[in-house]
């Protein structure tokens, strides 16, 4: 497996790297590492530097990188470094699509959170953007416990597939929560899907939505326990962001996990809003998943 590990030499870039480090077996991983010289921010943010400053922090970025790269490498991991010079979400992605790793790893301080490294803004953007899974990681704990958030959709098996895969130094315990609000239901109208009506509410609708939630954890649970990960599902009826982050708390989770982009309508679990709000806000790590 490779990872794409970027660093702008901050507290929060070190901690992916000890998150990577106490995470993944060594002798299946090769690691990419990435820096950016020039602004931090990308798009709307600082602008970046020109001229001999540029060089100046290119130089600086490629010696930061040499001390990451001992510190994997004494790990047992495979490394290749680079430095890139523009806007950091810009070339964060431009290098994962041109090298097409299986997973960037990415440390980012939340939008209420403290601390330097990688802001909100770049995150999100990263995520969003990138054809290929973003971890967001926030602090340097090894992955022992995931919550995973499963509605069905295609970038939601394809986060049950990733899991399953990954390189585990030692097999995580994976929460699958179904979390859907039945405000969002939409109920079949008699004039025709075009004219389908919002109940919110009603006794039926919850308790038809609960048991559908179930039945999709369940599922989900059921198909990684096949592939040798220990899975207990949930259902709950509230916004899946929020309940993914207090189940998150209440399992002491050490990552998140969701598709980018949810069901709608009638098959409404996990909103397509949720994978952005989790990579601003969410004071656990988050590992997005697109198709």
């Amino acid at each position: 497996m490779r990872i794409l590990c970027p660093s702008d030499g901050s507290p929060r870039a070190a901690a992916a790297i000890d998150k990577l480090i106490g995470s993944f077996a060594a002798d299946e991983v090769v690691v990419d590492l990435l820096a950016v010289a020039g602004g931090r921010w990308g798009g709307s943010g600082r602008q970046a530097d020109t001229g001999q400053a540029d060089t100046d922090q290119a130089q600086q970025m490629a010696r930061l990188l040499a001390g990451e790269r001992q510190r994997l490498e004494a790990a047992g991991f495979s490394v290749e470094a680079s430095v890139r010079t523009g806007h950091a979400a810009d070339e964060i992605v431009a290098f994962a699509e041109a090298t097409q790793p299986d997973l960037v790893m990415l440390g980012s301080r939340s939008a209420d959170g403290d601390g330097r490294g990688y802001s909100g803004r770049v995150a999100v953007r990263v995520a969003r953007h990138c054809h290929v899974p973003v971890l967001i990681a926030r602090d340097g704990q090894p992955i022992t416990r995931i919550v995973l958030g499963y509605d069905e959709s295609p970038d939601a098996d394809a986060a049950l597939a990733l899991l399953a895969a990954l390189p585990y130094r030692g097999a995580p315990a994976v929460e699958v929560l179904s979390a859907w609000e039945v405000g969002d239901t939409l109920l079949p109208s008699a004039l025709g899907d075009d004219a389908a009506t919002h109940h919110k509410g009603r006794p039926e609708d919850l308790a038809e939505s609960r048991l559908a939630g179930v039945d999709i954890a369940r599922d989900a649970a059921d198909r990684l326990h096949r592939d040798g990960l220990a899975a207990t599902p949930h259902a709950r009826h509230g916004r899946a962001s929020a309940e993914l982050e207090i189940l998150a708390a209440q399992a002491d989770a050490d990552l998140i996990v969701v598709g980018s982009r949810g069901m709608s309508g009638v098959d409404r679990f996990l909103l397509g809003s949720t994978s952005d709000e989790l990579v601003a806000t969410a004071r656990t790590s988050v590992l997005v998943v697109r198709t």
